[in-house]
């Protein structure tokens, strides 16, 4: 398979913009798009992993500490989302980041009203940029702690944009029904698995599966609680938010981790290329099938 060096990458594009087109990826996709579902899926986590990854996360924030989103106007370090990066990318220079642990949470170059439909028009070039997802390429120290370095060290996808993410129930609840909502990248870019390591049913997902703008009432969104000793995915392309639904003192710690299913990192010549699922098995089978992680598997 064809290597593409990232230094090779033109800086216009982001590096998955890159590699999209010197491939069929559209076509692939095209084929596949019938299997994506807006449902969840949820797999049990052997109990000793669960347990390894909440001790190794407790065991980051202690060691690196939690940090708020960054926008235009600044960091929200008060708000009661905080996170901290597990990945990187040693070519990306954005004023507000300071810490390779503030990494992948948010830029200084977009207003917060802007991350919802991932405006990019303020960035002359997109390489390098929080929009390069396939430029967060080099794991944190904190993503090589215990039994998460462990994990990680064993999964079979390269780990693209991920955090650490806790919502602080104890300051308050999300008043404002707009706050959090986005969209993530299609899961043929970006297989997004979301482990929650402790919670409380006061925190909660929405999706809204059909509508572009999410709406109070409407009858095509759905909300949901995640439990604690499940990893869980969807197709985070449409629109969704974590929000407090009521006042908790237990905060919500989860591992966000995004994988690239059909393309491999090579760290040594930090080169890209296909991947021996590309075109071929759709991101949702790969993590029922084992080969995200083995000891991730959909029980038959």
């Amino acid at each position: 398979m064809t290597p593409f060096p990232v230094h090779d990458a033109p800086e216009a594009l982001t590096i998955v913009q890159h590699l999209k087109a010197q491939t069929p990826f559209a076509d692939a996709c095209s084929a596949m798009q019938g299997q994506t579902s807006s449902q969840l899926l949820a797999i049990a986590l052997p109990p000793g992993l669960y347990q390894g990854l909440q001790d190794a996360a407790i065991q980051a924030i202690e060691a690196h500490g939690l940090h708020g989103w960054l926008s235009a106007e600044g960091r929200y370090d008060d708000h009661n989302y905080q996170s901290l990066s597990l990945v990187h990318n040693p070519d990306m220079h954005d004023p507000g980041v300071h810490d390779v642990h503030q990494a992948t949470l948010g830029t200084s170059m977009n207003p917060i009203s802007e991350f919802y439909y991932n405006s990019v028009e303020r960035h002359r070039t997109l390489k390098n940029t929080y929009f390069d997802s396939y430029g967060f390429r080099v794991r944190t120290p904190a993503a090589r702690l215990g039994a998460l370095g462990s994990f990680l060290d064993q999964c079979g996808l390269t780990l693209i944009r991920s955090r650490l993410s806790v919502l602080i129930g104890k300051r308050g609840i999300t008043a404002d029904f707009m706050d959090g909502w986005h969209r993530d990248e299609p899961v043929f870019e970006n297989l997004r698995l979301n482990i929650p390591l402790t919670s409380d049913p006061a925190y909660r997902l929405q999706i809204e599966h059909a509508k572009d703008t999410p709406q109070a009432d409407s009858d095509t969104m759905t909300e949901h609680f995640l439990a604690p000793g499940h990893a869980y995915t969807f197709n985070t392309n449409i629109p969704h938010r974590v929000y407090v639904k009521e006042p908790s003192n237990t905060p919500r710690i989860h591992l966000v981790l995004g994988f690239a299913p059909w393309f491999d990192h090579d760290a040594q010549r930090d080169s890209w290329q296909a991947n021996r699922h590309f075109g071929t098995t759709h991101p949702f089978d790969l993590l029922r099938g084992g080969m995200l992680h083995p000891d991730l598997k959909a029980s038959t």
